[in-house]
């Protein structure tokens, strides 16, 4: 399948956004698993911006690991001169990243997908300035409140909160930025937090990449899940997935949330159980979703994502009913971007 958003023309825009520019250069990190397609097409856009390249085959043998491969001397020359290292393997962990000369550089992680919305013509703009207004906003807000009409209320004070953007720009070095991508995560101190979480048909249980059958109330109190209210099979299986987290003490305990910044239409889906619903969350959360943690600080023990909340920065409407509320939409060039 030719993926279109992965064209020279929409990746160049991309790599324009990262702050390439003619003369920059570039190292590109390739193995036997990237295509022909995807490389050449790396390649040309960068070359679209006047960009210098120079790709690599990091692929691991027997005899020599990622964290070998990229100690090579001519690899090692290479990136002490880079401007930006591009990688098409989705093979670098943070451990490779820190124990590298890649801790020196900003990285983007080019990945596929075959999801239609994310298949589009897109780049990281709107979600850039999408990230930026709300950062803008935070600065002057008291309390966020993520509630539903079918009953889900919290509020959060801003000083409970910590929170961080993934935007599909690599911010500094050593820094490795995923695209697509498009999100806020904040971390939560939800000791003092009282409310209720109603999952309704069609909103997702990560974990088990599962899609709402029936409403469950998760009811919350001093930060953790005292009581999941629902008889059907979609409450057993969120208390199984909890009970089944080793860490006994923080397993019920909210730990933070992440609102979702990517946008496409919402008429995408055929209804609320289409099964693609699944393929936008984690860090391609749809923009107007909202996904809650429980858990840890090393795992979730829980992640469960709500379609259709309100989200709000005191009284700024954020997101309505699971899509952005006008401070937050497309403007016309990122709809004519992705040929809307």
């Amino acid at each position: 399948m030719i993926i279109s958003w992965i064209s020279p023309e929409t990746l160049s825009q991309q790599f324009a956004l990262c702050g390439l520019t003619e003369g920059s250069y570039v190292v590109v990190l390739t193995d036997n698993l990237v295509t022909d397609l995807v490389q050449a097409n790396n390649q040309d856009g960068l070359q679209k911006l006047g960009c210098r390249v120079d790709i690599f085959n990091i692929q691991w043998n027997q005899k020599e690991t990622t964290s070998i491969k990229l100690q090579s001397e001519s690899l090692r020359g290479a990136l002490t001169q880079a401007d930006l290292v591009i990688d098409l393997t989705n093979s670098l962990t943070n451990e490779v990243i820190e124990n590298s000369p890649l801790n020196q550089k900003r990285i983007l992680c080019i990945q596929t997908s075959e999801f239609g919305p994310y298949s589009h013509s897109m780049t990281s703009a709107g979600v850039l300035q999408r990230s930026n207004r709300i950062h803008t906003l935070l600065l002057n807000t008291d309390h966020i409140s993520i509630n539903s009409e079918a009953g889900t209320n919290l509020m959060f004070g801003i000083d409970a909160l910590s929170h961080d953007s993934y935007t599909g720009v690599p911010k500094g070095e050593g820094d490795l930025a995923i695209w697509p991508t498009g999100y806020l995560n904040f971390s939560a101190d939800a000791t003092g937090l009282e409310g209720e979480i109603v999952l309704m048909p069609g909103d997702i249980v990560n974990d088990a990449l599962h899609l709402v059958k029936s409403p469950v109330v998760l009811q919350i109190r001093g930060g953790n899940i005292i009581e999941i209210v629902g008889e059907s099979s979609d409450a057993n299986l969120l208390k199984a997935q909890l009970e089944s987290f080793a860490d006994r003490e923080h397993a019920y305990m909210l730990k933070g949330f992440s609102i979702g910044l990517l946008y496409f239409r919402g008429d995408y889906f055929s209804g609320p159980f289409d099964p693609e619903k699944v393929n936008a969350i984690d860090t391609t959360l749809r923009g107007g979703w909202t996904t809650l943690n429980f858990g840890n600080d090393i795992a979730n023990s829980l992640s469960v994502t709500l379609t259709s909340p309100n989200l709000l920065l005191d009284n700024v409407e954020i997101f309505l009913n699971g899509d952005f509320a006008a401070t937050m939409e497309p403007d016309i060039y990122e709809l004519a971007l992705m040929g809307l």
